[in-house]
């Protein structure tokens, strides 16, 4: 859960996903007496646009989950240092270089604003775990877990 509500994309795909179904319910739905806001015979379209966002949305959160989570298990845990945080609203993006196998890498997440990526200081040391098929892709350990 925490992975959800750290990692930018898969907070904002599980986001979308809820609103797709909020909108068709609100459309398709009789909540007045009224009859439903959308005719009869587009429902299904509306239907179909609801289950495809949500199952594209679940397949990309299970991608980046299973992702971030495999390079946690087996990754290198390395020292690097944040070069820039930048925060707008609820999302945010923090650059880190880090040294693996004697060569520099920078990289960066998108991150949600919470409690733990509100911590993060331009030079601040960090403890980064790499994923070693990919050495460009490093995640933040404390904002993970």
């Amino acid at each position: 859960m925490q992975i959800l509500w750290t990692d930018y994309p898969a907070f904002l795909l599980s986001l979308v996903s809820i609103v797709a179904w909020v909108v068709y319910l609100a459309w398709a739905v009789d909540w007045r007496g009224s009859g439903p806001v959308i005719p009869a015979a587009t429902m299904p379209i509306y239907l179909g646009v609801a289950i495809l966002i949500t199952l594209v949305g679940a397949g990309v959160i299970f991608w980046r989950v299973y992702m971030i989570r495999i390079t946690f298990r087996e990754g290198a845990e390395i020292k690097g240092r944040i070069t820039e945080v930048t925060m707008r609203r609820d999302k945010g993006r923090v650059e880190y270089t880090y040294i693996f196998e004697h060569e520099e890498y920078k990289t960066g997440a998108g991150i949600h604003r919470n409690k733990q990526t509100l911590k993060l200081k331009e030079g601040e040391r960090i403890v980064l775990l790499v994923d070693r098929k990919h050495p460009k892709r490093a995640f933040i350990r404390d904002i993970y877990i």
